[in-house]
């Protein structure tokens, strides 16, 4: 039986998305580049382009994205919009295998970043996860009935940092930029790194290049640039090393 801070959060974070538009109404279309990692690219950037997300706007609050392979395979589908009965904006995604069957739906309170994750083979759901921030998770694994607490989704694992020394390296390295400072511009750079099953890995990339300015995104890499520790590998949910990407956002905000 699921715990009942389970279903009280659950009531709260999901139900269904309030899309309240006319069918008949104009519905304004987008097409999107996007790079490996699902964020949007320049337009002229051929090297990175890995997906293609189209963009349909309902309404000014509502709208739903399509992104498919430069194959046009449907591999994910993002749907925002207004949850009346909770008042707070919602968006919710779902991802596909290359047979077009669903691997996993999350639905996410915008405002928090709570969210309640379902995940699936062959269409037969095999666990849940719901957060609540602050590392804390509620986590039903394949073949069991009961929520259990966590510190990280095991369905989704990343590699892992020592991070008592990335603290250090921030904190001696990375700096705000003069010209950022100048004219207060802020943002959040998101650092990707690939990691091999066996720790092995290259140097950090730009994740969101066009939703960050150059300044802050090279102060970024630069100061992420010193890490040297070790970086352990992601473990899936039998305990063996895999192959992941290793995400970290380091946001840039004046006081």
């Amino acid at each position: 039986m699921k715990s009942k801070l389970f279903i009280k959060v659950s009531v709260f974070l999901i139900v269904p998305l309030a899309f309240s538009f006319n069918q008949s109404q104009a519905q304004e279309k987008q097409i999107v580049r996007l790079n490996e990692h699902f964020y949007p690219i320049a337009d002229d950037d051929s090297i990175n382009y890995f997906y293609k997300g189209i963009i349909v706007n309902l309404t000014d609050s509502t709208s739903i994205e399509r992104i498919f392979t430069l194959k046009n395979q449907l591999v994910r589908v993002v749907r925002n919009g207004h949850n009346q009965e909770g008042n707070f904006p919602e968006e919710s995604t779902e991802n596909y295998d290359a047979n077009g069957k669903l691997t996993s739906k999350k639905i996410k309170n915008r405002n928090n970043g709570f969210y309640h994750a379902a995940y699936f083979e062959e269409g037969n759901q095999i666990g849940e996860v719901l957060f609540q921030g602050e590392k804390k998770y509620e986590i039903r694994k394949p073949g069991s009935e009961k929520m259990e607490l966590a510190d990280e989704n095991v369905f989704e694992p990343m590699p892992k940092l020592d991070q008592d020394l990335w603290s250090d390296i921030l904190m001696q390295n990375l700096k705000y930029p003069a010209s950022s400072r100048r004219i207060r511009a802020e943002g959040t750079a998101i650092l990707a790194m690939y990691v091999n099953e066996f720790g092995e890995h290259g140097e950090f990339e730009l994740a969101n290049p066009e939703n960050v300015s150059e300044p802050l995104a090279r102060e970024a890499l630069q100061a992420a640039s010193k890490y040297e520790g070790e970086v352990i590998p992601a473990s899936n949910l039998h305990g063996n090393t895999i192959d992941a990407w290793l995400y970290i956002p380091i946001r840039f905000k004046l006081d």
